[in-house]
């Protein structure tokens, strides 16, 4: 809402050239976050039948819809404090998709001294059928200054499906059981969320 009232008011005053760069840039999508372990739904983190070890290795994943156009991007095992706050959001800036995995302490329930794994999973809609270049950025508030940046470059969605490894080194035991192993709550499906309507 404040995207919209921002682009409205400049709109009003005629200003053509801030105009143009809130045209430029979307409203984020928002992502999915799993419980300590893991989704319990392979599906949900884009795994495939055969997959190796879930505690094996964090796995950047994407899937493409042809028919409805949307880009699931899943990042699985990725390892953080199991004491927080997650999320995860997706911002477009011009040809660019920005991920960003957010972790930060939370007033409630502060850090504690054990480590766990978790997903993070997001569709983004309207992707167009060719190459689209991704920058997955990790902002852990209370550890380090800014985002620190993960993993950059191009997705040929043309190709239906991908991954890329972001860190071959096994999680520790107590780290991760996979999820498999671990009762978790039920998560709601990972919808497609539309862009807002530009009034």
């Amino acid at each position: 809402m404040k995207y919209m009232g921002v682009c409205g008011a400049l709109a009003t005053v005629g200003s053509l050239l801030a105009l143009s760069a809130c045209l430029e840039a979307e409203p984020a999508q928002v992502g999915l976050v799993s419980e300590a372990g893991g989704f319990v739904e392979p599906e949900r983190r884009l795994a495939s039948e055969g997959e190796g070890s879930y505690c094996g290795a964090e796995v950047l994943r994407w899937r493409y819809d042809h028919s409805s156009g949307a880009l699931k991007i899943a990042d699985s095992r990725l390892l953080l404090n199991c004491c927080g706050q997650r999320a995860m959001h997706v911002d477009r800036i011009d040809s660019i998709y920005e991920i960003t995995e957010r972790d930060e302490p939370d007033a409630a329930n502060p850090r504690c001294d054990s480590v766990c794994a978790f997903d993070f999973a997001v569709a983004i809609p309207e992707v167009a059928q060719r190459k689209v270049y991704v920058r997955l950025l990790r902002d852990v508030v209370d550890a380090q200054g800014s985002a620190e940046l993960v993993w950059q470059g191009e997705i040929d969605v043309r190709k239906s499906a991908g991954e890329v490894v972001l860190d071959r080194a096994a999680a520790p035991g107590e780290a991760c059981s996979g999820p498999s192993q671990q009762p978790l709550a039920v998560q709601q499906p990972l919808a497609v969320q539309q862009p807002l309507a530009v009034q």
